[in-house]
């Protein structure tokens, strides 16, 4: 390791499986720069095929045979082109008004600052909820601790208030119910209320994987690919903060770190235009998506 540091040019390596393995490279999109648009290692799901298809002398999407085993997903990518399922209107219905469009964001500190906390614990702080009546009225809720204080309680009284007790709550990943359980363990009394309200729990990250697929995706189901495909207008570059994990970095300098009041102030607003435009993305996702099961409708 040493020797290698020493040098002033990193090693000449070609990015692999091994990148993924027993962890993500942070430095995967760096080495992948200079890649073509469909390399072979964009194909997402497992790289157990990639692998079989690289020593059969396969770089790029566009090259792999008709006759290779493909998943669901694979296949949507390798055919690059616009799909929609024609039961996507279906799963879209399932959805019950006023919908819920939540987003979570989460501090994970080294050093545990609060009572039963471990180290690097992911740490709810904030939420923003997008509430859509089934007229299209749109109503705007959201929360920041914003003190060096034990975020969790107060973070779960004001959810439970803005979910109140009607409507589908709209996630995009598990990542929201996995933070909800967490709460209902650590504090006994929001057991019972997040019990009720993880059965209202809907998921629009399965719904597109399972029903809709963009060439512009390049393989990636994230909403941070899926977004500018589906709804370009709505993206985020013109905010402060474009990331979760710069959200967490600039949340942890406003609350422990910056004494400079304005400052403060300002990350304290990037950090609400981010959660906000979460949430605003999912409520955009869903009006696109059903416009497309319209057409798909009309064409069938």
């Amino acid at each position: 390791m040493k020797s290698v540091l020493m040098h002033n040019e990193p090693p000449m390596i070609e990015p692999g499986q091994h990148c993924h393995s027993p962890y993500e490279c942070p430095f995967w999109d760096h080495c992948t720069k200079d890649k073509p648009a469909r390399w072979i290692f964009h194909l997402p799901g497992s790289k157990q095929v990639v692998s079989k298809l690289v020593e059969q002398g396969i770089t790029t999407i566009d090259e792999i045979p008709a006759e290779a085993t493909l998943s669901f997903s694979q296949q949507r990518v390798k055919d690059n082109v616009e799909w929609v399922s024609p039961t996507l209107g279906t799963a879209l219905r399932s959805i019950q008004y006023p919908v819920h469009h939540v987003d979570f964001e989460t501090v994970m500190l080294a050093m545990p600052r609060f009572s039963l906390t471990r180290p690097y614990q992911s740490i709810p702080v904030q939420w923003s909820n997008h509430i859509e009546e089934e007229s299209g009225d749109l109503t705007h809720h959201e929360f920041l601790h914003v003190e060096p204080t034990e975020p969790r309680k107060r973070w779960a009284e004001a959810l439970i208030e803005s979910l109140g007790d009607r409507g589908s709550i709209c996630v995009y990943s598990a990542y929201e119910e996995a933070m909800m359980r967490q709460l209902a363990e650590a504090f006994p009394e929001f057991r019972s209320a997040f019990q009720a309200i993880l059965k209202r729990v809907w998921d629009l990250h399965p719904v597109i994987k399972n029903h809709y697929y963009h060439p512009a995706f390049n393989g990636s189901y994230s909403i941070k690919a899926v977004l500018p495909a589906v709804a370009p207008a709505l993206d985020y570059g013109d905010l402060a903060i474009q990331a979760g994990g710069q959200a967490a970095a600039e949340y942890y300098r406003m609350v422990f770190v910056e004494t400079d009041w304005v400052e403060r102030a300002e990350i304290r607003e990037a950090l609400l235009r981010y959660c906000a435009r979460d949430t605003l993305a999912l409520v955009e996702l869903r009006r696109v998506l059903k416009e497309k099961a319209r057409g798909k409708g009309r064409t069938e």
